[in-house]
């Protein structure tokens, strides 16, 4: 009887018991929410994780002692992970198209969209077509489909690569919650280990097998000219750019402080109220003045002089709108604070910027 390696054993149960575990837990969370406890629910999951490591024990123990069929035993756990993959990946594709994945509160998609928090953010954008939602389910559909028959399976495992790895880094550096990156995790890993189990025919095929015509008639140089070619001249042409960002210690947005009008301070008392309260430095020289409210606005571009310390502005919008804004323009002690005097139409103008953070 051929046997498996400990490590073999205590690899696939641990991670049957992983997924297994978390698919059971989001299937009680969505349908026992309300008549199941939670902690029940959760205690179910790590049942289930504890007595799949526990298997491997057990396992190893009955195959050392000639009991039992190792090969059958690993196939078992091969299809449990292919099943509960296949599961898992379908029901994530049909919630996306009933509208039960990328949700947010319609009240919240009217905030400013500086306001949402990452998460939301990314809801928000991926909810907007609701085509490429369904684009998306039909991948995570598909895929999850070609695993339930052997010749389509290995290519199945292929396309959930990018998937998952696409879900991953937006759940890094989205900074949604850590459950759903736990989870996406759990199911990239399940999926290289299946993908293992035919390593010799991927490494052949991706790396030793030429799939595509060579070029006719090209020396060795020659291809490595081409090669350099196309890392270097996109990099040469980049150095010769004029970038957008003109300005780069200017860039970003200020709050207003300390306002005055013709020597008098002046500050927003409420929603209400017409005051400068937000200046935004933004790339190809713009500058936008914000008047309390962001349909309140003054858009235009503007002009440094270096020498002098002093900025003018050119309106665009609202479009009648010629009124001077000019003044010097200084740094105010510490870093991004600055302090503008100068004249907008024929009022006097004193303010402090601080910059802001971007979010």
């Amino acid at each position: 009887m051929e046997k498996v390696k400990f490590s073999k054993k205590l690899l696939v149960c641990l991670l049957a018991g992983l997924l297994s575990g978390a698919v059971l837990r989001r299937l009680l969370s969505l349908s026992a929410d309300g008549w199941m406890p939670m902690i029940v629910i959760w205690a179910l999951a790590l049942l289930l994780v504890f007595g799949c490591l526990e298997y491997a024990f057990i396992w190893h123990r009955r195959e050392r002692k000639g009991k039992g069929n190792s090969l059958v035993t690993l196939s078992f756990l091969h299809g449990l992970l292919l099943y509960t993959l296949a599961y898992d990946f379908s029901a994530f594709g049909w919630h996306k198209i009933f509208h039960l994945q990328m949700v947010v509160p319609l009240g919240v998609l009217d905030l400013p969209f500086g306001s949402l928090d990452s998460e939301t953010l990314t809801w928000a954008y991926f909810r907007r077509s609701y085509p490429f939602t369904v684009a998306i389910a039909v991948s995570q559909i598909s895929s999850a489909y070609l695993l339930l028959f052997a010749r389509t399976r290995l290519l199945g495992l292929i396309i959930m690569v990018p998937v998952l790895l696409n879900i991953i880094l937006i759940d890094i550096f989205y900074q949604l919650h850590p459950g759903v990156l736990a989870h996406a995790l759990i199911l990239f890993a399940c999926v290289i280990y299946l993908l293992m189990q035919s390593y010799t025919s991927l490494v052949n095929f991706f790396f030793k097998t030429i799939h595509l015509v060579s070029l006719p008639d090209t020396t060795k140089y020659t291809k490595q000219w081409l090669r350099a070619a196309v890392v270097l001249i996109p990099l040469a042409l980049l150095a010769v750019h004029r970038f957008p960002d003109r300005h780069p210690q200017f860039t970003g947005k200020y709050t207003v402080s300390d306002l005055k009008v013709n020597g008098k301070p002046v500050a927003a008392q409420s929603v209400k109220d017409s005051v400068l309260t937000t200046v935004y430095m933004d790339l190809q020289d713009d500058l936008v003045l914000e008047f309390n409210h962001y349909k309140s606005r003054y858009i235009g571009t503007y002009h440094f002089n270096k020498a002098t310390d002093s900025i003018n502005v050119n309106w665009r919008f609202p479009r009648d709108f010629k009124a001077g804004f000019a003044g010097t323009f200084l740094p105010a002690g510490k870093p991004g604070s600055y302090h503008f005097s100068g004249t907008l139409q024929e009022d006097k103008i004193e303010m402090n910027l601080n910059k802001v953070p971007e979010p």
